[in-house]
């Protein structure tokens, strides 16, 4: 069946009948199995549909032919006409919004023949430049049952255009139609590649160590690469899942699209695990091992030391001859000797210095066992250097306010969302910890948050929880990073 309800065989009959001669027809039909061919053949969709333009125009006799293709936001992705001069083109300026006439072929998603376009209500919105169009042919372009665009013609050089013109036209969508899915789909499994090459060459990195599990940066950088646009935020939740949010008012993702994003996201996240549990199994391997050599040290080595010590004390006779002075002073540069060794053990044994420590670890850690367990959705951010430029004690200070925050929004907020973020902005870290709840009390607010600000005064910061819209609490706590 054609896009237009005629068999193939019927429509060739239709396009036979109504040519001047048998050469005519069979010039005609060639035409329709040309357009067909260019479909299946050629693989630029410019190419595709310029021809199905050229060809309905020609088939139906009319002057002026037009094609357009429907973004994913439901804006005009493609405009490709056929008929207009070079001056015509360049007089009517930008190409139509898909208001009017040809906004009513897409909205009502059916074919609308009209013997006079001006006598139609709908015929709005024609630039002034505009050439003068009488009889219109419009036909929707069907992508499985959703309208992807639209394609029309106007001018029929013999008057109205007809139920075989409409049937013709239709077919010819129904190809256009075929050439755009095939398109998509094939712009779809090069973006799936591209996503696919780049979540395994991050996996790698992680792997290697050359990127650190908790390392949002070099993450989000890779997205932008991907997105080709700087405002996207790459965030986690509580379990460790990565969201990946294209900024407001920009390129909607088709479906296809956001599972293809969601598919990189589970899968880096996947790799920060293995990541962060391969430097989970090499610390306990290290720390093993350091507690081996301080068994070691301790068991063997000072032992050993300590019984030469005695032995040469037991026959330092009198100190004060050459002999007895010599053999002192050993005895001493002995003791210094396990003194030094007792050192090197108790570093040995002491916890990560501030070399080793994250903040970024530290908090994702604190907000996973907090929010675990608790029916909400929560994202969590890092921008700027902050385990470079924050050191132990403001560490500290950070984490105690995300706790409190926190707490309180479980306790209090009864939302369904919390977001929590933490930046180096200049010189100064400031925390954020945003609900979608009801509000807190006025109380909690005195009282339960009261040390908060205390902290914020401390370090010569800001405080301040405000009510958000349409509904929740976003409380900011805000310090320099450098101490003055």
């Amino acid at each position: 069946m054609t896009a237009g309800g005629e068999s193939v065989d019927a429509l060739v009959e239709r396009i036979m009948q109504r040519a001047a001669g048998l050469d005519e027809g069979y010039r005609r039909v060639g035409l329709l199995v040309s357009a067909a061919q260019t479909v299946t053949e050629s693989l630029d969709l410019t190419t595709q549909l310029q021809r199905i333009v050229g060809v309905g125009r020609e088939l139906v006799g009319a002057q002026y032919g037009a094609l357009g293709v429907l973004s994913p936001d439901g804006g005009l992705e493609s405009f490709l006409h056929a008929g207009f001069t070079d001056e015509q083109v360049r007089q009517l300026g930008a190409p139509p919004s898909g208001r009017g006439i040809l906004g009513a072929v897409i909205t009502e998603g059916r074919s609308i023949r009209l013997e006079h376009l001006s006598h139609d209500p709908r015929s709005v919105g024609f630039p002034a430049h505009h050439p003068p169009m009488d009889s219109f042919l419009g036909v929707p372009i069907h992508v499985e049952g959703t309208v992807f665009g639209n394609l029309y013609l106007t001018e029929h050089r013999e008057g109205p255009f007809d139920d075989i013109d409409e049937a013709i036209i239709a077919a010819l969508a129904a190809m256009a139609g075929t050439a755009i899915a095939n398109a998509r789909l094939y712009e779809q499994s090069q973006d799936d590649r591209r996503w696919l090459a780049a979540s395994e060459r991050l996996t790698q990195r992680l792997l290697s160590g050359e990127v650190g599990p908790d390392d949002l940066e070099a993450i989000t950088t890779s997205v932008w690469e991907l997105m080709g646009d700087h405002e996207t935020q790459v965030t986690e939740t509580a379990d460790g899942e990565l969201v990946i949010t294209p900024p407001a008012g920009g390129h909607p993702l088709t479906d296809a699209q956001r599972e293809t994003v969601a598919r990189f996201g589970r899968s880096v996240a996947i790799a920060r695990e293995l990541a962060r549990s391969r430097l989970d199994e090499q610390w306990i391997a290290l720390t093993d091992e350091r507690d081996r050599i301080a068994r070691d040290l301790h068991d063997h080595v000072i032992q050993s030391l300590f019984a030469v010590g005695l032995s040469l004390q037991s026959v330092v006779g009198d100190p004060s001859s050459p002999t007895g002075a010599r053999i002192a002073t050993q005895v001493d540069a002995i003791d210094s000797t396990i003194r030094q060794i007792r050192q090197a053990i108790y570093r040995l044994s002491a916890p990560p210095s501030a070399g080793t420590y994250s903040l970024r670890a530290r908090i994702n850690q604190l907000v996973r066992e907090t929010l675990e367990g608790e029916s909400l959705d929560s994202r969590l951010a890092f921008s700027g250097p902050v385990d470079t430029l924050v050191d132990l004690g403001l560490g500290d200070e950070v984490t105690a306010v995300m706790r409190e925050a926190l707490s309180n929004a479980v306790r209090h907020a009864s939302a369904s969302l919390v977001e929590a973020s933490v930046a180096v902005r200049g010189a100064q870290v400031v925390v954020i910890v945003r609900d979608d709840g009801v509000g807190m009390p006025e109380t909690e607010r005195r009282s339960g948050l009261a040390n908060l600000a205390a902290r914020a005064r401390e370090r010569g910061g800001n405080f301040a929880i405000e009510t958000v819209q349409p509904h929740g609490t976003e409380v900011r706590w805000s310090v320099p990073w450098e101490s003055r």
